[in-house]
């Protein structure tokens, strides 16, 4: 430990630990809550003795928790990354002036962003269908894990968009926080679909790069009716 201190590298991870939290996510994926899983039947997926659970966790939520805050580790950075190549596809691709208003840039980086956002969802199915399920499970430790996580997402997103100049002019960073707060729960209540309905697909993407647009439409056209109201 030491050792990893002074060259700054993480230390191994024991195997244990590893073959437990992939067994819940294989067992867990399927049809349940991380905190329904039994010791022995987690034990017996590992292919680990029970005792072995509690040299690493101190129970199942502590199991989730750890499980949740990895998915995030693995995700959020990516995320991010998405949505800044979209935006440098856009102008890449020769289809879209630097110059031209925001709103015209911004449909086409959202269909850029939701396009590679579903296609980084397959690659990892599992931890998000296990994300959806236990954001209304029964542990309230890891629906208020999840909450933060995608709290998290949302001011990555708003971020973005206002570094990026994605939204149209006028609408307001605390109106593209809340854009970005309905979209980070949505888009992941949209990725269960895509995930369990590859025949809809093409309608999912079309529908999320449509809500996309909907409210920033929306929130714009409320900002200019605001200012015509004002006296």
């Amino acid at each position: 430990m030491a050792e990893a201190r002074k060259t700054g590298t993480r230390p191994a991870e024991a195997p244990g630990k590893r073959a437990l939290m992939d067994a819940a996510v294989r067992l867990a994926a399927s049809s349940r809550c991380i905190t329904s899983l039994g010791l022995r039947e987690l034990a017996r997926e590992a292919g680990l003795n029970p005792n072995t659970f509690y040299r690493h966790f101190r129970d199942m939520d502590d199991l989730g928790l750890q499980l949740l805050r990895e998915s995030n580790q693995t995700l959020r950075a990516p995320l991010r990354q998405l949505r800044r190549k979209a935006a440098r596809q856009s102008i890449a691709d020769g289809s879209i002036d630097p110059l031209q208003e925001e709103a015209l840039r911004g449909r086409r980086v959202a269909q850029q962003t939701v396009k590679l956002y579903f296609e980084y969802v397959l690659k990892h199915r599992d931890r998000v269908v296990i994300a959806v399920r236990e954001l209304h499970g029964p542990s309230e430790l890891l629906r208020a894990e999840l909450r933060k996580q995608m709290d998290g997402f949302a001011e990555d997103m708003a971020a973005d968009v206002q570094a990026l100049g994605l939204a149209p002019k006028g609408i307001s960073p605390a109106q593209i926080k809340l854009i970005a707060t309905l979209l980070s729960r949505n888009l992941l209540y949209l990725s269960l679909d895509y995930i369990g309905e590859p025949e809809r697909r093409e309608a999912i993407l079309e529908l999320a790069h449509e809500q996309i647009n909907m409210l920033f439409a929306g929130a714009y056209l409320l900002q200019e009716r605001a200012k015509n109201d004002s006296p």
